[in-house]
């Protein structure tokens, strides 16, 4: 997405071409990058966390499936 802003011809003149622009490029992303989009959200998710709790050594010592486990819970509001 970052590419397509920069490469744009004509320039982005204000804030409603860039808004447009950004929302064009996104509904005509191909599924296989909504696909990477997802499976990696997993990883993010974690590694958010993961700072979050850096002081928390609790975390660190969890098994990776409890914590993939508990960062869907998070995610989901469970």
């Amino acid at each position: 997405m970052g590419r397509q802003l920069r490469v744009q011809r004509p320039p982005i003149r204000n804030i409603l071409d860039l808004r447009d622009l950004c929302l064009n490029i996104w509904y005509n992303l191909s599924p296989v990058i909504y696909q990477g989009l997802l499976a990696s959200m997993p990883r993010r998710v974690e590694a958010v966390l993961r700072v979050k709790a850096s002081n928390n050594q609790d975390l660190n010592n969890v098994p990776s499936v409890i914590k993939t486990k508990a960062v869907e819970e998070q995610i989901m509001g469970k």
